[in-house]
């Protein structure tokens, strides 16, 4: 049965769900297929996880979904370690930035726990 905040869910909507979630890994997917610059790399990786993390801010703030409050941080937190190594300031090696991205992502497939434990949205 559907929740009375799921009709504001922008996650259960085609388009917003595109914009905010979809093409933003679809651009971060992609950039295994082109040979970019390190700079360009970080920028585009960085920006698109902080463009995820505020589509779940904004949806988190909307329908109160669990995972969004969790999942917007650890975006962000992921742009901005994509910046800090990309960049050097962090040194990981040469597969740092794979290894920020694998980790984001791994991280934020961690936040749809809560919603099977405690239900899809906060109350």
């Amino acid at each position: 049965m559907s929740q009375p905040e799921s009709k504001e869910d922008l996650a259960a909507k085609s388009i917003p769900f595109f914009l905010l979630w979809g093409g933003p890994l679809l651009v971060l997917l992609s950039l295994n297929f082109f040979r970019l610059p390190l700079g360009w790399v970080t920028v585009i990786m960085s920006a698109s996880f902080a463009w995820m993390g505020a589509g779940c801010a904004i949806n988190a703030r909307r329908c109160h979904r669990r995972h969004c409050y969790y999942a917007s941080p650890v975006l962000l937190v992921g742009a901005v370690l994509t910046v800090l190594v990309g960049f050097t300031i962090v040194d990981l090696g040469a597969y740092g930035l794979m290894y920020v991205s694998w980790g984001t992502f791994a991280a934020v497939l961690l936040t749809f726990l809560p919603e099977k434990i405690s239900g899809k949205y906060k109350s």
